[in-house]
């Protein structure tokens, strides 16, 4: 993998994170941008028909749409419980289709 960008609001949530939850999203980036899906399903699961990914670092959840060798973060959110809220992936696909 190339490089991972941000839609805006993405962006705007990732720099109001906490120190600890922004320093661990940035590692895991870092990483996925240098190993790319080889990092395996500890940071990293398809979770979508299509190109939609989610990157896992700790309890933040990033939406990846893929196109190419960039992936774009379409949707980000705290993970509170075991399973993925079905409004954020719908939003997260509806994001990455535009795109």
């Amino acid at each position: 993998m190339s490089r991972v960008l941000y839609l805006s609001e993405v962006a705007k949530y990732i720099e109001n994170l906490n120190p600890e939850d922004h320093a661990r999203l940035t590692r895991t980036r870092q990483l996925f941008e240098e190993r790319g899906f080889i990092v395996g399903q500890k940071y990293v699961k398809k979770i979508a028909r299509g190109s939609l990914w989610e990157l896992r670092a700790g309890k933040i959840r990033l939406f990846l749409c893929i196109r190419g060798n960039t992936a774009v973060g379409v949707h980000i959110l705290q993970k509170k419980s075991q399973k993925l809220p079905l409004k954020d992936v719908k939003l997260a696909e509806r994001r990455c289709k535009q795109l």
